[in-house]
């Protein structure tokens, strides 16, 4: 019985502990006033977005004429077959649109490969070595990020020419740089990981390659998943690149860009607004699943004691 009193009164006290931590935690008048004002401007914001997606989807639903006469109404009718239309209208150097979603799929995700794989090793190196020359490689890397290169476009148009890289699937060898900003938050965080889970795979006889593939690259799967959906959705997007060395191999992104480039000649916008919507529909299904990777700031370690 007196046990029993004993673990009541202990809870008891707990309670209240944490009732008085919880007051403690809460906010200011101002604290208050500065997260409510910073939660209407961005719910706004979120609302302008969502009326962005909305208006695409409704516009594609509507007849040319209906388009222009009432661009903000709903559709009086909802015609679907501008997404059948879409199938046969974007068509660009012989190369629907299911073709060109294929080109756009190895491109995007060949590109995302290649980039993250060759960021992760110099990353990692620059992270955890020392090695002469590393500050000024560095400040060369900031340098380049800093200083626009479309001075360098037409040398670099050239060169992908000699290499015979244009229109064919090598064009996916210059995403293998292993520099940018993905390379800085990729350094970033290796220089947090312990280096003891690195000396215990030296210890049981694993070397330098080993250790960075089996040990220390598998530890930073949590931004590496991040930035590879990034990666992907830009890759996804990019038009310029492959309008520039896959003329005869378009991606999705490209036909959307000619067709648009049509409509000066021939109007029929609810088609290419249709067309718009199949191509944000990955980006869209993908950020829906791995929201939560995108957004995690917190990761866990797996040393103990």
């Amino acid at each position: 019985m007196e046990r029993a009193i004993d673990n009541s009164k202990a809870l008891r006290a707990l309670h209240k502990r944490h009732r008085l931590g919880a007051k403690d935690r809460r906010r200011s008048a101002g604290e208050k006033i500065a997260f409510g004002v910073a939660f209407v401007i961005f719910f706004i914001y979120a609302l302008t977005i969502l009326y962005a997606f909305f208006w695409i989807g409704m516009s594609s639903l509507k007849t040319n004429r209906e388009f222009y006469r009432a661009p903000l109404a709903l559709p009086e009718q909802w015609i679907f077959r501008n997404y059948i239309e879409a199938f046969t209208a974007l068509e660009y150097n012989s190369v629907n649109m299911i073709g060109m979603i294929g080109n756009a799929l190895w491109y995007a995700l060949g590109s995302t490969f290649c980039h993250l794989l060759a960021c992760c090793m110099t990353s990692y190196v620059f992270a955890r070595y020392n090695f002469r020359l590393k500050k000024i490689m560095y400040s060369i890397v900031i340098l380049t990020m800093i200083i626009p290169i479309i001075g360098g476009l037409a040398a670099s148009y050239k060169l992908r020419y000699d290499l015979n890289l244009v229109n064919s699937p090598l064009i996916l060898l210059p995403a293998f740089s292993g520099f940018g900003m993905h390379f800085i938050i990729l350094m970033s965080y290796f220089k947090t990981l312990s280096w003891n889970y690195a000396e215990a795979s030296f210890i049981d006889g694993g070397g330098h390659i080993k250790t960075f593939f089996s040990v220390m690259l598998p530890l930073a799967k949590a931004p590496i998943v991040a930035l590879a959906i990034r990666c992907f959705i830009n890759y996804w997007n990019d038009y310029y690149t492959p309008l520039l060395y896959l003329d005869k191999m378009p991606v999705l992104a490209t036909g959307l860009y000619y067709y648009r480039l049509e409509l000066t000649y021939r109007s029929n916008e609810p088609v290419y607004f249709a067309g718009v919507v199949m191509s944000m529909i990955p980006c869209l299904v993908l950020f829906a699943i791995f929201q939560d990777k995108i957004m995690e700031n917190v990761t866990a370690g797996g040393l103990k004691g």
